[in-house]
């Protein structure tokens, strides 16, 4: 690595060039700070700097090169002055913005040059491995993530069928014990594995900064109840006695109602997991010191002392034994966390020790616009009215089971089973919905999607484009608006999602 050599004084220069390069030093000269500020982003090792070389007008462009470095980097500076004035006060006027400033006085001796040198060197090879170590956690982080979404995606085209299958058998008049038992089996597994992808991926997107909150005034009563309705399948099928306390009064936070809703509902599960069957789960709320509170708490298998202050770390597995009734990969409570944090919130575990069951209280800042009385806008169900719905979609268990939904609810249904015929019938038959897989054969669902809005045609600018997709990403999301469509869901989409959405009007024209 080179050492820049920033002195106005080319006798100065060749004497220490010359110096350096004796013993072994590559060197470069520089004869301005902006000439120096442009290599400060290069694989330069360090900088031997005179104070004369500190012309007022050119040290903000130095300051500035030196604020834009990366993370890893702060490079070496190897300040020579005098000591006419303040060496400390020269420092923190010009390198406030760098902390790996060296400073020599002059008269300097030989060998105390050449050691700071050697040690600047040493301090720059190491930031440049950490810099390398950066880029490997990185790749390998990429790596990961498009493993998850590959994954993601393969596991939600069997499972989207699944979960329509068990959805239209509950609407059959059929009293038989086996049966039942057996539906309800398979829709509290399917449901299980769904949850588990959608852990992993929202796991993988909180750690990259890509979860994007949609911040909205909510009533935190409301948000425990749809979690805990969301839970009553796994805790019914435990014979758990769920006591919920919501408070007297509405307890307004500025949340992402999804996202709370999944706190609250992994906060629940986790006790549900490590609760005996026939045990009991508080959900409580209330409001105090500015601040809303849900707390969760059993009286399950507890927590040893030693797990408290890792609990919330990442595939961490608390007491691990016959008592855990549900299987899981240790990361709803860091989604817990790492989202509670997001809100500007804190979340703590308590609990007396193993059989004493656990607390997990939740404290969010209250809504600051709560005093002045503005009235919950309560949401209004959409109007279900027929409607004729193509679905194109390649996999024909995942075509069929969408059209036998579709059809249970009155919708009038056509089939395509790959892009060409999916806008040739779109085309032809002017559906009100389209429903749309992303990976068809022929060519893709963003093509579907982008040939329809070309159309021009009135019917081609309102009718609701639906991208029903195992790709969940950001990207896959803003990618799939950007090719026309109104709204990008999950596969397995749920049953009730899916009706609302086919009823829900269309606010927005295309084109």
């Amino acid at each position: 690595m080179k050492v820049v050599v920033v002195t106005p004084n080319e006798a100065d220069s060749g004497l220490t060039v010359g110096f350096l390069a004796a013993r072994g030093m590559e060197t470069l000269v520089c004869r301005s700070l902006p000439e120096l500020g442009a290599l400060v982003g290069t694989a330069i090792g360090c900088v031997l700097l005179v104070e004369e070389a500190l012309v007022e007008p050119e040290i903000q462009a130095l300051q500035e090169a030196l604020h834009a470095q990366p993370a890893w980097s702060d490079l070496p500076i190897i300040l020579i002055a005098s000591g006419e004035r303040s060496l400390s006060a020269l420092v923190d006027a010009v390198f406030s913005r760098s902390g790996n400033v060296t400073v020599l006085q002059r008269p300097l001796h030989p060998v105390t040059l050449v050691s700071a040198v050697n040690v600047a060197l040493r301090s720059r090879q190491r930031q440049v491995e950490v810099r390398d170590l950066i880029a490997l956690r990185d790749e390998a982080v990429r790596q990961r993530d498009e493993f998850l979404a590959m994954l993601a995606h393969e596991l939600r085209n069997p499972l989207a069928p699944i979960r329509n299958a068990v959805y239209l058998l509950g609407t059959l008049e059929n009293a038989d014990p086996l049966f039942l038992k057996c539906r309800g089996m398979i829709e509290k597994q399917s449901r299980h594995i769904s949850r588990l992808v959608d852990d992993l991926l929202d796991v993988s997107r909180l750690e990259r900064g890509k979860v994007e909150l949609r911040l909205q005034r909510v009533d935190l009563n409301d948000g425990i109840a749809s979690a805990v309705e969301a839970c009553a399948a796994m805790t019914s099928s435990h014979r758990h006695d769920v006591r919920v306390r919501p408070s007297r009064h509405p307890i307004p936070v500025r949340a992402d109602p999804v996202r709370l809703e999944q706190v609250i509902g992994n906060l629940i599960v986790n006790a549900a997991k490590f609760t005996p069957d026939g045990g009991t789960i508080e959900v409580e709320a209330s409001a105090e010191g500015g601040e809303a509170r849900v707390c969760v708490s059993d009286n399950g298998v507890g927590i040893k002392p030693e797990m408290i202050e890792s609990i919330f770390d990442l595939f961490t597995q608390g007491a691990v034994s016959s008592a855990r009734t549900d299987g899981g990969l240790g990361i709803g409570l860091t989604l817990v966390k790492r989202l509670v944090e997001l809100h500007g919130g804190s979340v703590r575990a308590t609990s007396g020790g193993l059989g004493c069951g656990s607390r997990f209280e939740v404290r969010l800042p209250l809504d600051p616009e709560s005093q002045r009385g503005d009235a919950f806008v309560p949401e209004v169900d959409p109007a279900s009215l027929p409607a004729r719905i193509l679905v194109v979609e390649d996999r024909a268990d995942a075509r069929d089971s969408l059209g036998m939904l579709i059809r249970a609810w009155n919708h009038e249904v056509i089939y395509a089973a790959n892009g060409p015929e999916g806008l040739h019938r779109a085309r032809e038959d002017q559906p009100d919905v389209v429903l749309i897989d992303i990976g068809l054969p022929g060519f893709d669902g963003y093509q579907v999607a982008r040939q329809i809005r070309r159309e021009g045609s009135q019917w081609a600018r309102h009718v609701r484009l639906i991208a029903v997709t195992g790709y969940g990403q950001a990207a896959d999301r803003a990618r799939a608006i950007d090719a026309g469509f109104d709204v990008h869901v999950l596969k397995p989409v749920d049953p009730a999602v899916l009706r609302e959405l086919l009823s829900a009007p269309i606010l927005s024209t295309h084109g």
